[in-house]
């Protein structure tokens, strides 16, 4: 048995129950069991459309360290492996209270260096060793592209590029508090050089905008909006061109090797974002945190750019497919199957 600690919401959106999912599936496929642990029932659809097992703990998402006494409890019974965190509540005292009876592995994003756990797993295109200076020497370090834990769908794609760019995928992450995904519709079906493209756009099951999204739709035939996707992959691949928010999205897009502008609008995308920008493997759209508007008005300006040159897709079609193999989960569950 492996425990799965994580959370999905409108606030925090999918992507941490997403990766995990892709582990979780690898680990299965290793005749291992996993279930996920989860402060509430918010993530309960999304676990279910993909057949995991799970258990509600009814605590705050935001403190976890009132779990500790009942996961203790849950131990005597599961004794799993190992639990993997992948939260950015969790706490030193958190993480400290987990250890005194069951390993724990983290998934991390920002270069934390406060946590000590038994596997540290930090898959972005920024991870490097020198991020944790203070390396604990008890700690196992899972760092960089070779990790990123992609579903299987994501695996050995065949993609080509067009010629001709016709159809753009835009994709904001599971939530958009700030509409991004309905005012960059809007400003691409505003400029001539942009309008006439078809738009996919991918809603997430926390977007709080989806019915706006979708009357735009209703009066444009070149948009298309896709709630509660399952076939993520095939819709990269049928895209010319996408528009994406930083996050687990970029690394699947460059498995598949769309051509694509990148942007942020919470702090934790802004490295992921400047890293494939320093590699010249994207366009820049923005931090919308910063730009506001300005953002909107170059990410479609980026959009015309790619549209109208096939070479430059072709090169960052290229550049992309070469970092990322599809192999990262099955990685990570063998470094779990080793404790």
């Amino acid at each position: 048995m492996i425990w799965i600690r994580a959370d999905a919401n409108k606030k925090i959106g999918t992507g941490h129950v997403m990766r995990c999912l892709s582990v979780a599936k690898a680990l299965q496929q290793r005749g291992e069991q996993v279930c996920f642990l989860v402060a509430d029932a918010n993530a309960v659809q999304l676990l279910e459309s993909h057949g995991q097992a799970y258990r509600i703990l009814n605590s705050d998402y935001m403190n976890p360290e009132t779990e500790v006494p009942q996961l203790k409890k849950m131990y005597l019974t599961d004794n799993p492996r190992i639990v993997l965190v992948d939260s950015y509540f969790a706490t030193p005292d958190y993480i400290r209270g987990m250890r005194e009876f069951v390993p724990v592995g983290y998934m991390d994003d920002t270069g934390r260096t406060d946590l000590s756990v038994d596997i540290l797993i930090n898959y972005n295109i920024f991870a490097k060793k020198a991020l944790y200076c203070n390396q604990d020497i008890h700690t196992k370090y899972l760092l960089g592209l070779q990790y990123v834990p992609l579903r299987e769908e994501f695996r050995e794609i065949e993609y080509k590029v067009k010629e001709k760019a016709e159809r753009v995928l835009l994709t904001t992450g599971g939530s958009d508090k700030y509409n991004l995904a309905g005012l960059l519709l809007r400003s691409s079906l505003e400029n001539k050089e942009t309008a006439e493209l078809r738009y996919s756009v991918v809603s997430g099951i926390y977007n709080p905008y989806s019915d706006d999204l979708l009357q735009i739709a209703k009066r444009h035939k070149n948009v298309e909006i896709h709630c509660n996707v399952s076939n993520m992959s095939e819709l990269m691949q049928e895209s010319d061109i996408a528009v994406s928010a930083g996050g687990s999205t970029l690394y699947e897009l460059a498995a598949v090797g769309v051509p694509m502008i990148c942007f942020s609008f919470v702090d934790n995308q802004e490295r992921i974002v400047e890293g494939f920008c320093e590699q010249q493997l994207v366009c820049y759209g923005g931090n919308y945190l910063l730009q506001k508007e300005s953002m909107i008005t170059e990410v479609v300006e980026h959009m015309a750019k790619l549209a109208g040159d096939n070479e430059l897709r072709e090169i960052y079609s290229r550049r992309q497919r070469a970092i990322v193999d599809g192999q990262g989960a099955a990685r990570i569950a063998g470094e779990f199957m080793k404790l």
